[in-house]
């Protein structure tokens, strides 16, 4: 048992918390004090071996007053085993990426408990739309939503449960974060000369990161043996560690089961402390571990891209996205969206119509997969070698990006003077999407560092995150 904080007091419903579990079948132990950590980890032991009876349930770990069950731990432990297969990403070990999914378990455990408090609500009635239109974009009914997704060995409930937590998360990230952040007309004005001066606001690049956290309010000690660990992770990756999944084993960073992708920004959009790292780094290359708030980063330049002169070439496109989903795995999605270009080709469904049909993404599905005018910087990475290729009016190859698979056409190509109104507006949202993810980072950090958290799971290593 891992004892992250310990508070002056217990929580008052912790006592609720076991009692749940203690129902469950579960083995749980009361609160220790840190210095009895082991005596009462062996206590948990003892206890289980103790229990009459089959164990229904586990209780993993408790956030505040709230049980975290080894049956979610595993359910989102194959979630995630799944998604990293999926993206051709070598699995790391399996003690590493259980850890890691606990660790998100409790911060997102945290994240409902905070939207509660705030009042944050989500009806029946919101879920049910979000799940028609899941089921919609899968050819299905809602009301056969349930049978598909047994059929690919899904709970219904489960699934539904974890479609309103996300909707609840996403209200208190809006409430709690986004709507507390404010972008001057001085800063975008500074954000604009800053732009004009530097060479490298014209280069895009492509991030990864992973980041080996502080525990909170760390000793001088504490944030050396921090260095220490991130230095040797550094090491790993130059001897040829997988990047992706050393990211999925030992990453704090919102993206690390994502493999740490942190997707493409321009240069004017590089947090602060990447400014001077990233322009050095070339293609594939590591950085030395960059000292940030929450802890050391290393960054990996995966691409970048290049625009030069005031001018910038847009394309009018369309495209069809057809993303994996818990009916549909990513080969099966592929099958479908070559079974698409098919009928689309051969002239028996318009580029339009099978994007009104088929694909999954809302904002531009009712518009026959219309996304209007774009530049290259702000499209997925994927699409880099394609569009400019791609002769007007034809369909491509089936593109796959972080979001799904994707069939592109391009309607149209111009070259576009930037007007100062859409400068103004580019600089707003990267400087609004910079603070958005700097505080959304302290936001999750101030609810770790005043939780109380038990870390149960017999199978978990433990964390320096935190600990006492």
């Amino acid at each position: 048992m891992t004892i992250y904080k310990a508070m002056a007091r217990t929580p008052i419903n912790y006592l609720l918390a076991l009692s749940l579990a203690t129902a469950a079948g579960a083995a749980v132990a009361a609160p220790a004090k840190p210095a009895a950590a082991g005596t009462a980890a062996k206590a948990v032991a003892s206890t289980t071996a103790n229990l009459p009876g089959t164990v229904l349930d586990q209780v993993v770990a408790v956030a505040n007053d709230q049980p975290i069950l080894q049956s979610s731990l595993n359910d989102r432990l194959a979630q995630v085993r799944s998604r990293l297969q999926s993206q051709g990403t070598p699995l790391p070990p399996i003690a590493d990426l259980r850890h890691q999914v606990l660790e998100h378990l409790i911060t997102q455990s945290l994240e409902l408990q905070a939207a509660k408090q705030q009042g944050i609500q989500v009806s029946d009635d919101d879920v049910n739309r979000s799940l028609s239109t899941i089921a919609s974009r899968n050819n299905l009914t809602l009301a056969q939503l349930p049978q598909a997704l047994a059929a690919d060995g899904q709970n219904y409930t489960t699934f539904r449960r974890t479609i309103h937590d996300q909707m609840v998360i996403h209200q208190l990230e809006q409430q709690a974060v986004a709507s507390n952040i404010s972008v001057t007309p001085a800063e975008i004005s500074n954000y604009l000369k800053n732009q004009s001066q530097n060479q490298g606001a014209n280069v895009r690049y492509h991030l990864a990161q992973i980041l080996i956290p502080f525990p909170s309010n760390p000793t001088p000690g504490q944030a050396n043996k921090t260095l220490a660990e991130a230095q040797k992770i550094e090491t790993k990756l130059k001897k040829g560690a997988n990047f992706a999944a050393m990211a999925a084993a030992k990453s704090a960073g919102p993206q690390a089961l994502n493999g740490g992708d942190l997707g493409w920004m321009t240069g004017s959009e590089l947090p602060t402390l990447f400014t001077d790292a990233v322009p050095k780094l070339k293609v594939g290359e590591l950085s030395k571990p960059i000292a940030g708030a929450g802890g050391y980063h290393i960054v990996k330049l995966i691409a970048r891209h290049e625009q030069s002169g005031p001018k910038t070439t847009e394309y009018k496109i369309k495209h069809i996205l057809i993303k994996p989903n818990p009916v549909r795995n990513s080969a099966q999605s592929k099958a479908l969206i070559e079974k698409i270009r098919k009928k689309i080709v051969s002239g028996k469904l318009s580029f339009s119509d099978a994007a009104k049909q088929y694909s999954d993404d809302p904002n531009s599905a009712g518009n026959g997969g219309d996304l209007g005018w774009h530049s290259m910087t702000s499209l997925p990475p994927s699409f880099d070698k394609v569009i400019p290729n791609l002769k007007p009016n034809t369909v491509s190859q089936p593109i796959r990006s972080r979001y799904g698979w994707h069939l592109i056409e391009i309607a149209g190509k111009r070259q576009q003077d930037q007007s100062k109104a859409k400068q103004r507006h580019d600089a707003y949202e990267a400087l609004f999407q910079r603070k958005f993810k700097e505080q959304m980072a302290q936001f999750k950090r101030s609810l770790r560092d005043q939780a109380y958290i038990h870390i149960l799971d017999p199978a978990d290593r433990g964390s320096d995150n935190g600990s006492q």
